[in-house]
């Protein structure tokens, strides 16, 4: 139980806030010592259980620290701070409940390998990985709203040539690399001296080579031709505390008006800034909310008003984070606006849990947000200078589908808003951060990411910051970027590391060694 547990805080440890990465790469070992130690099936879910719960505990810790839930409230302050305390309470409960949950599919990968790979060897470095896949990242993502939150592949994002493997498998293909790379070291350390041994080294030895010789040439391999040329500039700005003032009468934040300006000056084309920087709503169409005070619900000509004249003559595209209402329904949108008025936008299109929307099945026990928004449906693209553009929205970076979906349906560059600073634990924005430069290596794609607190980037189509901010600093981040066409294997067949999984899985069941088939 000792090993299972050290397994757990090592692998936890790889992760923000720490973010010792390179322990992911051999934080498996203890656990794969303490499954082929157990004498019983429950034995091993036992210690893949215990591995699990440790390493949960630590990594989804830091989403504690959310603040106010999202939307617009007029409410005295013992009503407030009744509403914080009840959240708090509540979150209390997500930490511990999705880790107890979670690990029960560290628990079941435990018994799977022990079924089919009881002896170790070759076996051992087909099975674990292909379980991996299946138990403790699908399986378990599926069960909770989709949640990719700490998928071991992405603590290869600091490897510049590992992480280029996203671009043929994804997250996925990175996690099952990781945890075979874990296998092979396991093998070598239980192997007996002699020529066992020494096989279990060249496989292990074999194995990371292979995979950074051929990361390399990924890295090293000439992109599909580039398309236009655009100057890009993400802003960010963030003060510790607001007054109404401090707003336009539009109810956008006075801070960014002087940033874009400054932006356009340097030869901006396309500026991209945060979500959460406006007070209220925008009515896109006209509808009102029936969600949101009259006081804060504002029109669009008003806007159209208001950054016509910043951007006249400039031939220049601002896109924002905002609120809105389309139809009379609520949504969380990135608005793209040229002198012309609006060029397009995108609602987005996986929504935060209680955060943003209220979970079916549920009940009304649980504590939900103050604003409730409607799903944005399809890849919404939108048109600058000739380029289609894809979006995504803060959390969005966690969901690979997101991006995939906008760059299948002919998005040659993607753009992000969010705001990381509903979380005061700044391990949050790290872990997007990661994230982001995995989408960008995912889909081949140039990313401009602004965030109201940081961290802001701009990425290339290899995952490099080119352009990174810290957190809590006013910046202008400036780069040209370049529109691409051309789809990886990772955006044209998606989740295939996971249908190469289960056949594998069930090819060593049903062939497995005698002992594997014993009850």
């Amino acid at each position: 139980m000792g090993w299972a547990v050290l397994s757990g805080i090592l692998l936890g440890l790889a992760f923000p806030p720490t973010d010792w990465k390179l322990l992911a790469w051999i934080g498996l070992v203890p656990l794969f010592g303490a499954i082929a130690s157990s004498r019983r099936p429950r034995t091993a879910f036992l210690y893949g259980y215990l591995a699990g719960l440790g390493f949960f505990l630590l990594t989804l810790h830091p989403l504690v620290s959310v603040h106010s839930w999202t939307g617009w409230a007029a409410e005295s302050s013992d009503a407030y701070a009744l509403r914080m305390s009840r959240q708090w309470w509540f979150m209390q409960g997500i930490w511990a409940g999705f880790a107890v949950w979670c690990a029960v599919w560290w628990g079941a990968w435990a018994v799977l390998i022990r079924r089919v790979a009881p002896a170790g060897g070759w076996r051992l470095l087909a099975a674990a990985p292909a379980a991996w896949l299946v138990l403790p990242e699908a399986v378990r993502a599926v069960t909770t709203f989709g949640f990719s939150w700490a998928f071991l592949g992405n603590a290869a994002a600091d490897l510049p040539a590992i992480r280029q493997w996203a671009a043929v498998g994804g997250v996925a293909l990175l996690s099952a690399l990781i945890v075979a790379v874990n296998a092979a070291v396991a093998l070598v350390l239980a192997s007996p001296s002699g020529a066992r041994r020494q096989r279990a080294c060249v496989a292990a030895a074999l194995l990371m080579a292979g995979a950074w010789a051929g990361g390399r040439a990924l890295l090293l391999m000439p992109l599909s031709a580039e398309g236009a040329m655009i100057p890009a500039a993400a802003l960010q700005h963030h003060k510790p505390a607001y007054h109404t003032s401090d707003f336009a009468r539009t109810g956008l934040d006075r801070s960014y008006l002087p940033l874009v300006h400054q932006a356009l000056q340097t030869g901006a084309k396309l500026i991209v800034l945060p979500e959460s920087i406006a007070l209220g709503t925008v009515s896109l169409d006209g509808s009102p909310s029936g969600a949101k005070p009259p006081e804060w619900q504002h029109a669009r000509a008003a806007w159209d008003a208001q950054l016509a004249g910043l951007l006249r003559g400039t031939g220049s595209t601002v896109v924002i984070g905002l609120d809105t209402v389309e139809e009379g329904r609520d949504h969380n949108t990135l608005v793209a606006w040229t002198e012309h008025g609006i060029a397009g936008r995108y609602h987005k299109r996986r929504l935060v849990p209680f955060s943003e929307y209220h979970p079916a099945g549920w009940g009304r026990w649980v504590i939900r947000g103050r604003s409730q928004y409607s799903f944005g449906q399809g890849s919404q693209l939108i048109t600058i200078d000739g380029t289609p553009v894809g979006g995504f929205i803060c959390q969005e970076v966690l969901f690979p589908w997101v991006t995939r979906r906008s760059v299948r349906d002919g998005a040659q560059l993607l753009v992000s808003g969010g705001n990381d600073g509903v979380f005061s634990d700044p391990a949050v924005a790290r872990v997007h951060a990661d994230t982001a430069q995995l989408r960008a290596v995912e889909a081949r794609r140039w990313i401009i990411r602004a965030m109201k607190t940081g961290i802001s980037g701009i990425i290339d189509p290899y995952g490099r910051e080119v352009q990174r901010s810290r957190s809590e600093e006013p910046v202008i981040l400036r780069y040209t970027v370049h529109a691409r066409s051309g789809l990886t294997p990772s955006v044209r067949w998606g989740l295939w590391p996971l249908w190469v999984a289960l056949p594998v899985l069930l090819a060593l069941a049903l062939y497995g060694p005698k002992a594997a088939r014993q009850p």
